[in-house]
């Protein structure tokens, strides 16, 4: 499996930003992670953001990538985005792994994160 990739200034993140009302995003599609509001260099300064984006890198391999994001966008639309269970998931994993993830700029294989009792399979 191809280790997960960055795109920064992209213009997917850039229209979650604005509808999300944020000053900076990272969202998953698939192995990649694209920001907006933030560099590189940011988003792996803050082990809970990795943490949290890693948990949905490990969300689109367990499920595949069209049923994942047919699945998240249900629930989205089902619940809103914050009470989406996907996000509620990778909150947690934020919270749980972000000691797991060194600052030294290197992303770490979504596969090695542990699951917690009682989250989604």
């Amino acid at each position: 499996m191809k280790p997960p990739r960055i795109i920064t200034n992209s213009p997917l993140a850039r229209v979650a930003r604005q509808v999300l009302g944020s000053s900076s995003v990272a969202m998953v599609l698939g192995n990649t992670i694209h920001l907006s509001g933030a560099t590189q260099e940011e988003f792996l300064r803050d082990p809970y953001w990795v943490a949290h984006e890693m948990c949905h890198i490990r969300q689109f391999r367990e499920h595949g990538y069209l049923p994942f994001l047919w699945k998240y966008l249900v629930e989205s639309a089902r619940v809103g985005y914050y009470n989406n269970k996907y996000e509620a998931e990778a909150r947690v994993a934020g919270q749980r792994d972000a000691s797991l993830y060194a600052r030294n700029g290197v992303l770490p294989d979504p596969a090695t994160m542990h699951r917690g009792a009682g989250e989604p399979s």
